[in-house]
């Protein structure tokens, strides 16, 4: 009988641990922000608009991925209707399947995409403003 009660015992204490653990699990999250929506339909909608995209997976803690960021935001207004600029954040969760695709190991990491999506080049690390306008400018022109 002893032993049946210490069982009994046992069991209940696993499941108020079990239901606790989920418990907590879920008031994680709670108050925080939701994860931001993936790029996936902004690189879509490049494509059917016939724009080509520059593609700039990042983080907000990375030095060299804030002055990447530096340069693209300067650069934004020139190229406004001739290319799509497309931040990603490494660290979303939503953007998972393009880290996948994209096969990204470093960052910041850098992929121009032609009018049909197809990648043109690849870059990893930063990229001069000067040598970045010259690239995009020949984005742009289709070449």
């Amino acid at each position: 009988m002893k032993f049946r009660s210490m069982i009994l015992v046992g069991l209940t204490i696993g499941i108020v641990v079990l239901i606790a653990l989920k418990t907590l699990g879920t008031l994680d999250t709670k108050g925080k922000p939701a994860p931001a929506p993936s790029q996936v339909s902004a690189i879509e909608r490049a494509k059917e608009q016939g724009q080509p995209v520059w593609l700039l997976f990042h983080s907000t803690t990375c030095a060299s991925c804030i002055e990447m960021e530096k340069i693209c935001q300067a650069l934004k207004p020139e190229f406004k209707g001739k290319v799509a600029f497309i931040n990603i954040n490494v660290n979303n969760p939503n953007e998972k399947q393009l880290l996948e695709q994209f096969k990204i190991t470093s960052i910041p990491t850098t992929y121009f995409l032609n009018v049909r999506g197809k990648i043109i080049f690849q870059s990893v690390g930063v990229i001069p403003m000067a040598d970045m306008r010259l690239k995009l400018n020949q984005l742009a022109e289709g070449q």
